[in-house]
């Protein structure tokens, strides 16, 4: 198989020229119709008839080339998964502006040697690039956040159902009167892809305006979305223009951790297409406007006042919405504070005391929410080791595991020398990008930072050279996180060692985890301890009981372990909990690492 590029003017002419080629009509193929600023991406049967539509189109008869991409072996699956991956990579590498706004959200799915497909994919990226249409390599593309975090990310088929699901639901809050609050609560482990669903939709209602209300059988701009979302998301342009004389849905994206926070701002600001930055907020700014629609990603580290590091802004909001500071939570606020409220939620990835209880948020919901909607997302959508990969280090730390499990398709392998993991792993991050060490927060962070830290290596050569550092493990030594913010994408996280609050709501290429000297494996009870005189995090010690402290460790661990698309390496500083974790990893000298 080999892709062609074919490129015409977009103009009667051209047309006529498409018209009379071999691929102009009754042909699967994609197409890039641009100037020299801006691009429009889409897929057809009929080539010679859609441009003609576009041509017809106000917003797109300004471009002027159109680029008709075919290969004898496409069919339609071909062009629709082709179709949404290049408005994703177009969108990332920034060369154009992408004139999409709802397309390429429709839900993935499988066909016919979609694995051969796609693997041809790149070059047809090469393709475009020495046509000078494309600047990025796909390796920068694929480390990109904008790429991990884009509103271009097609759904699965689960994520598109509760995506549907959702719209109707906000829908109907909007017209039923006793509707003051509503909720719907999603639930999925890490990986589950939560934060993208969460922006797709916030994406689709952004632009449900732009819906187009002519639908023309098999041409129509939107004709690949799902029936369903489709006809949703035409109930909220109806509300919009009925009900609220063509105002936008005032739409909030809260993150209760800064540093993911900053990064997905970041995200809003460079996507544009009707997302803006002012979108992504803490749970502090919540009381500053009204909402129709809030939703909030890790809905698990909201807080209540416990272990906070400052309480002013805290009972500074709880007397902004009239509520008892020691009775209330963040949870409440959100709720109190918009129409209908989006939750995504993992009892599991709660970390530290001042989060909200499981018990707690439960109570929070039920009395502040009506009616509630509950969803669950099942599929792991970033470990390439899959599901069982997510059950398998569960059931490894929670000490049910039976027997030793080979995973399919990722690394997961331990090691006996903890800087030769830690050098492995800063080996593979020169070669790929987004491969760090993290640990368990089992050493004062004493090179702890005043202000904010530059994203240089200026900081990191100053402490080296002054002997400084944190972590020493049989005589090696490394250096906390410089800065919590945006860890993973800054010029010393290759040679810091990041803790859970630096590494939480990312994704890394491959993940180091050191298990420090605060937990280990007791052989007489068989099961995995925490010692908490090793634990260093004074704030989640301080008035907690000590098996929630426990429990906390362990979710930090079980976190963290997930983090790695393609792999996850180990290293336990207690010699016992290396034994215990030898019989469930494969070991790393026996195994090749490239």
């Amino acid at each position: 198989m080999q892709e062609k590029i074919r490129t015409y003017p977009f103009d009667e002419e051209g047309i006529k020229t498409i018209e009379e080629s071999s691929h102009g009509i009754n042909w699967p193929v994609v197409y890039l119709i641009h100037d020299d600023k801006c691009i429009y991406i889409g897929e057809t049967t009929s080539a010679a008839y859609r441009m003609k539509q576009h041509l017809n189109n106000n917003e797109k008869k300004k471009l002027k080339v159109v680029e008709i991409v075919f290969d004898n072996e496409y069919n339609k699956s071909v062009i629709l998964d082709y179709e949404q991956r290049l408005i994703k990579y177009f969108s990332v590498d920034g060369h154009f502006r992408v004139l999409n706004k709802n397309k390429g959200q429709q839900a993935s799915h499988d066909y016919y040697d979609r694995k051969g497909y796609r693997s041809k994919f790149p070059a047809l990226w090469n393709e475009l690039r020495k046509k000078k249409l494309v600047d990025k390599t796909i390796e920068v593309i694929e480390n990109d956040n904008i790429f991990k975090f884009s509103p271009y990310n097609s759904l699965t088929g689960e994520q598109n159902l509760v995506a549907v699901k959702i719209l109707k639901t906000i829908v109907d809050s909007f017209h039923v009167p006793n509707f003051e609050h509503s909720l719907s609560l999603v639930k999925g482990c890490a990986g589950t892809g939560k934060t993208v669903l969460a922006i797709s939709i916030i994406n689709s209602l952004v632009n449900a305006i732009n819906i187009d209300d002519n639908v023309v059988d098999d041409f129509n701009e939107y004709e690949e979305l799902d029936l369903d979302k489709l006809t949703a998301l035409k109930k909220v342009k109806e509300f919009i223009q009925l009900e609220r004389n063509g105002k936008p849905l005032s739409i909030g994206f809260v993150f209760p951790m800064e540093g993911i926070r900053g990064t997905v701002r970041k995200v809003f600001k460079a996507c544009g297409n009707g997302l803006t930055a002012d979108m992504v907020i803490g749970p502090n700014d919540v009381v500053k406007k009204h909402y129709d629609v809030l939703f909030v990603d890790e809905a698990h580290r909201l807080k209540r006042r416990k272990n906070l590091t400052g309480f002013g802004a805290y009972d500074k909001t709880c007397e902004k919405l009239g509520l008892d500071k020691y009775e209330t939570n963040q949870l409440e606020w959100i709720l109190k504070s918009a129409k209908h409220v989006v939750l995504f939620y993992d009892e599991n990835q709660s970390v530290k005391s001042s989060d909200i209880t499981y018990k707690e948020f439960k109570s929070t919901y039920k009395r502040c929410a009506n009616p509630i909607w509950p969803y669950v997302l099942q599929t792991q959508m970033r470990c390439e080791g899959g599901d069982s990969y997510i059950k398998y280090i569960r059931q490894i730390m929670d000490g049910t595991v039976g027997k030793f499990k080979a995973i399919d398709n990722y690394d997961f392998l331990m090691f006996d020398d903890v800087n030769h993991m830690v050098e492995t792993i800063r080996r593979k991050d020169l070669e790929m990008g987004l491969c760090k060490t993290v640990a368990g927060f089992a050493w004062d962070w004493t090179t702890k930072q005043k202000g904010t830290v530059p994203n240089n290596m200026d900081c990191y050569n100053r402490l080296v050279a002054n002997g400084e550092y944190d972590i020493e493990i049989d005589g090696h030594k490394y250096i906390w996180n410089l800065a919590n913010n945006d860890w993973i994408n800054r010029q010393d996280s290759t040679y810091t060692i990041g803790c859970i609050h630096s590494s939480q709501g990312y994704d890394m290429n491959y993940c180091g985890v050191i298990f420090g000297n605060e937990i280990d494996y007791d052989p007489v009870k068989g099961k995995i301890i925490v010692k908490l005189e090793n634990f260093k995090d004074k704030k989640v010690k301080a008035g907690t009981d000590e098996e929630d402290v426990k429990e906390l460790i362990i979710n930090t661990y079980t976190t963290i372990l997930a983090r790695g698309i393609k792999g996850c390496y180990v290293y336990a500083c207690n010699p016992n909990l290396q034994e215990y974790l030898r019989k469930y990893i494969a070991h790393a000298n026996d195994i090749t690492i490239n």
